[in-house]
């Protein structure tokens, strides 16, 4: 799927034409992917949980992951 443009996922809303009921509230998913130089773009990332991912570089508005950590290590403190 290398340059894959992935785009408008979700659930339809009641009174949207694709609206299944027996899907409403499910999750998306991703496992096992590559998202290396990727990006998300104006994305609901509500509640989100990342786990067992590599996240070296990986940046949230701009800001290094691992500068987040840190400084939320240090704030704990």
């Amino acid at each position: 799927m290398g340059g894959a443009y992935i785009h408008n996922i979700g659930i339809p809303k009641p009174g949207k034409p694709h609206f299944n009921p027996d899907t409403a509230g499910q999750p998306v998913r991703f496992e096992d992917c590559d998202f290396t130089r990727g990006r998300i773009t104006d994305c609901n990332l509500s509640h989100v949980e990342i786990d067992r991912c590599e996240m070296l570089g990986l940046k949230i508005n701009g800001i290094p992951v691992e500068d987040l950590l840190q400084a939320y290590d240090q704030w704990k403190k």
